[in-house]
C-alpha cells in the first residue's frame, strides 16, 4: 500500500478534489441504508465528507496518516472522530454497516488475489446482513496488454494551487505487467512559484486490473453475492466498452 506524505496528500487533492461524478451514486446508495457506512481508502474524504454532511454516519479507513489528516481537517468534528488508519487487507471495527465501498479505484491498489481476497473476507465479515459492498474500477481492457507495452510521459493538467497559487502541471507515464495484471504509473507534479522556480514532485504508484469474472468469483469466495455491475455512475449497463466496471455485491441474509 502507499505512503503519501503531507505534500503528496495535498497534490492528491488537487489531482482528484473535484471529480463529483460519483457523489450521487453514492448518496443514492446510502440512502437505501439505514446503518453506518464505510468508505475503504477515504483519502481526504472527497466523498466522505458530502456523505456526512448529507446526514449519514460515515466511518473511514485509509492506510496513509497524510491523507487522514488532511481529511480530518476538513471534516466535521463527529466525522473526524470515524476516521481511521488501517488497512484495507486486515481491519477490525468492532461494528457492522449497511453499506461498505471502495471508490475511485481504492481496489486498484490491491496488487494480488491474494490481497484483493483477504480484503473481501474483511469486508464480509463487517456488513451487516444484506448488506452492500461497492467497488468502481477502470475495467481490465482500459489497458493494453501488449508485452512490452508502455505509455510515454504525457502531460495530464496544469491547476493552480489554491493555498499557495502555485501553479502545478501533472506528467504521467506507466508500464504494464500482462502476467499479473499490473500498470506501473509515474506521476509527475511540477510546482512553479511565483519566482519562475521549478520543483518536480514524483510518485510511483502500482495499480491491478481486474476482470469481471475474476471480481465475481473473488466476490463469491468471500460468501458475497453479485448483484449488479454498471457501465458508469449513470448505472448503464456495463459491456466491453464501458468507462468503468461498477461492481455491487450483496452480504446473504442470516435464517
Amino acid at each position: 500500500m502507499l505512503e503519501h506524505s503531507d505534500e503528496l496528500a495535498e497534490l492528491f487533492d488537487l489531482d482528484y478534489g473535484h471529480f463529483a461524478d460519483d457523489l450521487p451514486f453514492y448518496e443514492q446508495l446510502a440512502r437505501r441504508c439505514e446503518g453506518p457506512i464505510l468508505e475503504l481508502g477515504v483519502g481526504t474524504g472527497r466523498v466522505a465528507i458530502p456523505l456526512a454532511s448529507a446526514g449519514f454516519e460515515v466511518w473511514g479507513i485509509d492506510s496513509s496518516e497524510a491523507m487522514l489528516a488532511r481529511a480530518r481537517a476538513k471534516a466535521e468534528a463527529a466525522l473526524a472522530a470515524r476516521l481511521r488508519s488501517g488497512d484495507m487487507r486486515d481491519f477490525d471495527l468492532d461494528r457492522k454497516f449497511d453499506l461498505i465501498f471502495a471508490g475511485l479505484g481504492a481496489f486498484h491498489h490491491l496488487l494480488t488475489p491474494d490481497d484483493q481476497a483477504a480484503c473481501l473476507r474483511c469486508v464480509q465479515r463487517h456488513l451487516a446482513p444484506g448488506g452492500l459492498f461497492v467497488c468502481d474500477l477502470r475495467p481490465l481492457f482500459h489497458n493494453d496488454w501488449e508485452a512490452g507495452d508502455s505509455v510515454p510521459l504525457y502531460h495530464e493538467w496544469t491547476r493552480v494551487l489554491p493555498d499557495s497559487g502555485e501553479t502545478v502541471m501533472k506528467f504521467r507515464s506507466a508500464t504494464v505487467d500482462r502476467a499479473r495484471q499490473l500498470r506501473h504509473e509515474t506521476h509527475m507534479f511540477d510546482r512553479l512559484s511565483a519566482d519562475g522556480a521549478v520543483r518536480r514532485v514524483v510518485t510511483a504508484i502500482d495499480l491491478r486490473f481486474t476482470s469481471r469474472y475474476e471480481m465475481e468469483g473473488l466476490l463469491r469466495d468471500a460468501e458475497l453475492e453479485p448483484d449488479q455491475m454498471y457501465g458508469d455512475f449513470d448505472l448503464a449497463p456495463y459491456d466491453d466498452m464501458s468507462e468503468y466496471m461498477i461492481t455491487i455485491a450483496r452480504k446473504r441474509t442470516e435464517e
